[in-house]
């Protein structure tokens, strides 16, 4: 992952914005989670402001990929980093479980999802373009859960993609870079991270080991840079993302798409959301559902200015924007 380079700027508030408050559930697992404005600004897109939950510790620095499951949240480093994976504590954020991939070497690891058996790292990034070596691992939720292992082995989904011919490296200039996915109807969905035109493509392909041609099914244009993706149970698609906002300025933003029968993006009419700028929040890379419409975000640590700012975790309700 190549990182943000962001100055601090001032900071102005233009206009009101009507807030809304999150409807509370019986349970507040995300209550009060996030406050939201529905007033449509002249460019279609929406606001809503996470709710803050914690600070990451410095191991987390480049959290890169969440999944949550059996109440649990885990999350994953990005390339350089070891190859583990770390269970998060939802309330405060501490590391409270640390399990170690022992056959696999993190090259880039960018994302995670889960079926109902297993959970997948995917180690794709490619932010030249240039690698032939892509690969998704698939590693036994019951090997991960098991409180006396500390490290797993993992099967390999070796991949290329169907329309990708030049491998010429060009530093984040390049459409083959992916950085989102999940699980669904037996498939793994890959959504590519275009630097050149901030479109995605949508990729398919297989999710047993082995190796295979990722198959292209449809291109959107999300004007911007995707650094994550996620399904409900119901079927509502959710992509995270950033975009330069001008100068040195990031804006960090979330693309919903309600269940609509099918797999496809472009089968229904997609609800584009600004998060704020990435000074607040830090570089959005992880995003996963908890509970219904409820999102768990997570962001790498940047140095805006010469300043460390750390990693975050952020919580946040969509169904106000769900169809």
């Amino acid at each position: 992952m190549i990182k943000l380079r962001i100055i601090l700027i001032p900071l102005f508030l233009f206009g009101s914005l009507t807030r809304i408050s999150a409807q509370q559930d019986s349970a507040r697992i995300m209550a009060d989670s996030s406050r939201l404005s529905r007033q449509q600004q002249s460019k279609g897109e929406y606001h809503l402001k996470p709710e803050f939950v914690a600070a990451l510790p410095a191991t987390l620095n480049e959290t890169s990929g969440l999944v949550y499951f059996n109440s649990q949240l885990w999350t994953i480093n990005d390339g350089g980093n070891e190859a583990a994976l770390y269970r998060v504590d939802t309330a405060g954020g501490k590391v409270m479980r640390k399990v170690t991939v022992i056959n696999s070497a993190n090259t880039d690891w960018e994302s995670i999802t889960q079926d109902d058996s297993c959970i997948y790292i995917g180690d794709f990034g490619n932010n030249y373009g240039s690698r032939k070596n892509l690969q998704i691992l698939k590693i036994a939720k019951h090997d991960l859960l098991n409180p006396v292992n500390d490290a797993v082995k993992a099967g390999v989904i070796s991949f290329t993609y169907a329309d990708q011919v030049d491998f010429s490296p060009r530093l984040n200039q390049t459409n083959f870079d992916c950085e989102a996915f999940f699980f669904h109807d037996d498939s793994l969905h890959l959504f590519s991270k275009n630097w050149s035109d901030q479109q995605t493509r949508h990729y398919v392909l297989p999710a047993d080991t082995g190796t295979y041609t990722a198959c292209l099914t449809e291109t959107f244009n999300a004007n911007g840079l995707i650094t994550d993706a996620a399904i409900s149970r119901e079927g509502e698609i959710v992509l995270l993302g950033y975009k330069n906002g001008g100068g040195k300025s990031w804006k960090c933003f979330l693309w919903v798409f309600s269940n609509n029968g099918s797999n496809r993006l472009g089968a229904g009419k997609p609800v584009r959301i600004g998060l704020g700028s990435a000074l607040k929040l830090g570089q959005s890379e992880g995003l996963a559902f908890g509970n219904g419409h409820r999102l768990w975000i997570s962001s790498e640590s940047i140095s805006p200015g010469g300043i460390q700012l750390p990693a975050k975790l952020f919580r946040a309700d969509v169904s106000s924007f769900s169809r």
